[in-house]
């Protein structure tokens, strides 16, 4: 019956120190797990911010080339016009030029 109580004795130790271990396991992963969701979190709060920067600037991107557009369109008319003014003027210089030497200015 002596060697009962130390067999017991080292079940005892080896059940209690078992469960410390796997207590110190369990928590060494817990602390991990809440260090990589709060990683996770912080990168996806990230993702989140240059998303809506993303968006903020294709919606300025587009009104930009709407307003690109417009102006455009208003260059197109002021060259068309530009060009009916430079045909003018030159019909009036050509004519000019005919009538100067009748005018007697030469």
């Amino acid at each position: 019956m002596l060697v009962v109580w130390p067999a017991l004795g080292v079940a005892v130790a080896g059940v209690v120190c078992g469960v410390a271990y796997a207590v110190r396991s369990w928590r060494q992963a817990w602390r991990g797990f809440k260090s990589l969701s709060s990683a996770v979190g912080k990168g996806l709060d990230d993702i989140a911010a240059s998303s809506a920067e993303i968006d903020t600037h294709l919606t300025l991107a587009g009104q930009s080339s709407e307003r690109l557009s417009a102006t455009l369109e208003r260059l197109r008319l002021s060259r068309a016009r530009l060009d009916v003014l430079l045909a003018a003027l030159r019909e009036a210089r050509t004519a000019l030029e005919r009538a100067v030497p009748f005018l007697g200015g030469g």
